[in-house]
């Protein structure tokens, strides 16, 4: 019996072509990357995506900086990132155990944080408060419910654990940052939790 972590791992990989697919489908958060890099008043600033996936939104990213770093815990969805955005530098990385490169100005965690525990957030968060340059933001987006709350699902995928949080939780466990922004949105029967997180 896998333990959740690597049968979500697992999913990812034996799913990553079909789960591109759905990704693509639904286009990249343009809006979203177009609102963040305006907080950040600098030419070409160092960015980082947790969770990159298929390189969906890095194409995106890469418009506005060649500063790029895309990771992801998937090593077949790093290989589809490769194929289809060449240029940038993906990885294949565990966000828990990940030695943050310094002086970042943009973090995008595009529902790639829902995988992991509360105490894990915070120690993600804690290490990218040392790692951003002063003004450096994080933008997540998380599965939200009133409570937090661990849920094991299976879909046409495969089988994947969620973490759900609440806005009171973001408030617990991001020390050190200001919230600049903290909104639940309705998207299709899932509620997300769009945060935007700047170090003060």
């Amino acid at each position: 019996m896998l333990d959740k972590k690597l049968q979500t791992i697992q999913t990812y990989n034996q799913s990553a072509k079909a789960l591109a697919d759905k990704f693509d489908a639904l286009g990249a958060r343009v809006s979203d990357i177009e609102e963040t890099f305006a907080l950040i008043n600098k030419e070409n600033p160092k960015v980082l995506e947790i969770g990159c996936g298929n390189g969906r939104d890095a194409e995106v990213i890469l418009k506005r900086t060649n500063d790029y770093v895309g990771i992801d815990i998937s090593e077949e969805l790093i290989l589809l990132a490769k194929k289809k955005v060449p240029e940038a530098k993906f990885e294949v990385v565990d966000v828990v155990s990940f030695d943050f490169p310094s002086s970042l100005d943009i973090v995008f965690a595009f529902a790639s944080l829902i995988h992991i525990t509360k105490e894990e957030f915070r120690l993600v968060l804690s290490k990218l408060l040392t790692s951003l340059n002063k003004e450096g933001v994080v933008r997540i987006s998380l599965k939200n419910s009133p409570e937090y709350e661990e849920v094991t699902e299976e879909s046409e995928f495969g089988v994947r654990t969620y973490y759900y949080y609440s806005q009171e939780d973001i408030v617990e466990v991001a020390t050190g940052f200001e919230i600049v922004k903290s909104e639940v949105l309705e998207k299709g029967a899932t509620r997300w939790l769009e945060v935007i997180l700047r170090k003060s």
